[in-house]
């Protein structure tokens, strides 16, 4: 390798990137200067929560990948006189000054979202890493399950679990708080009735504090209209787990048609509202015709009239249409559509958003504005049902995964279809 291509393998990121999306830099050797480990560590005291944990899952990323790879990390401690370097404009107080002094001093590029420093890198012939593609692909791929195949016979995953099991916070599992980890068992196959290979035998799962790897907590649901609900599969652990979190405001399942995601979400809903946890259910959804299917038309009555044949994938768990108007007529189920909720405020509520494929960025945005104190949002949809191509472009599911190890959000991804065994031959198809 040349000198230049050695310079080239090293690219020098921004405080930003650290805090929003560290596990880009995988592919890239590291510089980390003296002024981005100040601002993280400022950081971790900020009064914005969300703020205070990124730094924390940046420094511990940062001391992982040390760990991991300590030749992939190269931290410059002291500054760069921005003044001498770069001319007189180019004040030492701002740190993008320091950054770009820095990398014109190395010879090292840049990687950044910032556009503004991505332009004052190149006007001194910097190269800049351009992320907005890889961010996107990262945004997009996410699941909330984080997957792993071993063979615990071998030496290498053998160590691996024996750590994992000893002190996990020591183990580089490159994970965001409230994603889960579900390890098998390569070595113990399982196969159907004709002999197909289905999947494996489970190791163990986990879920990631922002520190470690903890055990799932969660237990059976109960209220007087679904009964007693259990998960069925092991995802569906993490889906209980999940809507059992109290730290969690918004919670995302994700999954093909039959895998549960309405099922799961209304039992905890009718429990917590049996409970008293919650005053009422609010079902909100965007209607939106099923592809290449024919217009219904215009629709007679009132909201809850139009809304009604809408409204089936509650009406659906909760026991028919004669429960779901007993609750409706007590006032603890209300009908929204989308159009009717810019200005509400939802307080202790259960904010029900069900086929959230059909919704796009801006109803994201706007379904999370309303929700108030001591209120919940669940939403559930599968992205291989999306009807209008507008929406797969503008998702609201990306947008949503955005929000991915913030304490108050999380998501499960279900693959399973547990409907019966005829659904499952539409994944086929």
């Amino acid at each position: 390798m040349t000198e230049k291509q050695e310079r080239e393998a090293w690219v020098l990121p921004d405080t930003n990137v650290l805090l929003t999306n560290p596990s880009v830099l995988d592919k890239f050797n590291i510089v980390i200067l003296g002024c981005v480990l100040r601002e993280l560590e400022k950081h971790k005291s900020s009064n914005r929560k969300e703020l205070a944990y990124q730094s924390r899952l940046a420094t511990r990323y940062l001391k992982n990948r040390k760990l991991d790879n300590k030749e992939s990390v190269r931290f410059v401690a002291g500054d760069f006189d921005s003044e001498e370097i770069l001319g007189s404009d180019y004040h030492n107080e701002y740190f993008d000054n320091q950054i770009v002094a820095c990398c014109y001093k190395l010879s090292v590029p840049l990687i950044t979202y910032d556009v503004l420093l991505q332009f004052k890198a190149e006007s001194f012939d910097i190269p800049v890493v351009c992320l907005d593609d890889e961010v996107e692909d990262d945004v997009t791929s996410y699941t909330g399950i984080k997957e792993m195949y071993l063979k615990p016979s071998t030496e290498k995953d053998s160590k691996f679990l024996a750590d994992i099991y000893e002190d996990s916070s020591l183990v580089p599992l490159n994970m965001v708080l409230g994603e889960y980890l579900l390890l098998w068992n390569e070595e113990k196959p399982e196969y159907n009735d004709e002999g197909d290979l289905i999947g494996y035998e489970v190791i163990d799962t986990f879920k990631y504090d922002g520190h470690g790897l903890v055990k799932l907590k969660y237990r059976p649901t109960k209220d007087m209209f679904m009964g007693t609900t259990k998960p069925i599969n092991v995802k569906q652990r993490f889906a209980f787990d999940m809507m059992q979190n109290k730290d969690v405001v918004g919670s995302l399942i994700l999954g093909n048609a039959g895998s549960g995601k309405d099922h799961i979400q209304a039992a905890h809903m009718m429990e917590k509202l049996q409970k008293g946890e919650i005053d009422k259910i609010v079902f909100v959804r965007n209607i939106q015709g099923l592809k290449d299917a024919g217009e219904t038309g215009y629709l007679p009555g009132t909201l809850e009239d139009k809304m009604s044949s809408w409204i089936f994938p509650l009406s659906d768990q909760i026991g028919g249409q004669e429960a779901l108007e007993m609750l409706m007529n007590s006032g603890k189920i209300e009908i929204q559509h989308f159009e009717s909720i810019r200005g509400r405020s939802f307080k202790n509520c259960g904010v029900y958003c069900t086929e959230i494929q059909s919704m796009t960025d801006y109803h994201a945005k706007v379904l999370i504005s309303r929700i108030g104190e001591g209120s919940y949002l669940y939403m559930n949809g599968d992205v291989n049902q999306s009807d209008s191509d507008y929406n797969k472009h503008n998702s609201a599911i990306n947008t949503l995964k955005k929000l991915k190890g913030n304490p108050m959000f999380s998501v499960v991804t279900l693959d399973k279809t547990e409907r019966s065994d005829f659904a499952t031959l539409a994944e086929l198809l």
